[in-house]
């Protein structure tokens, strides 16, 4: 310890908070994305299966109309 003097120990310490800051930084950021990711997914989904659902009636519609 007799060869690291006070200012090289506090910017050693400083770039170490830097390091952390920044890493939770881009983790907040990465967090974010996947948040708008999943919801975009959800959405997607929901339009999915009202678009089956609608297909399901066509094909009722058209066996009903060919029955009679």
């Amino acid at each position: 310890m007799d060869n690291i003097s006070h200012i090289e120990f506090l910017a050693v310490a400083g770039s170490i908070v830097g390091v952390w800051i920044k890493h939770q930084m881009d983790y907040a950021r990465l967090v974010a994305r996947v948040e708008g990711l999943e919801d975009d997914n959800s959405d997607f989904k929901r339009d999915v299966k009202k678009l089956l659902d609608s297909i399901q009636e066509i094909k009722v519609l058209l066996a009903k109309n060919k029955v009679e």
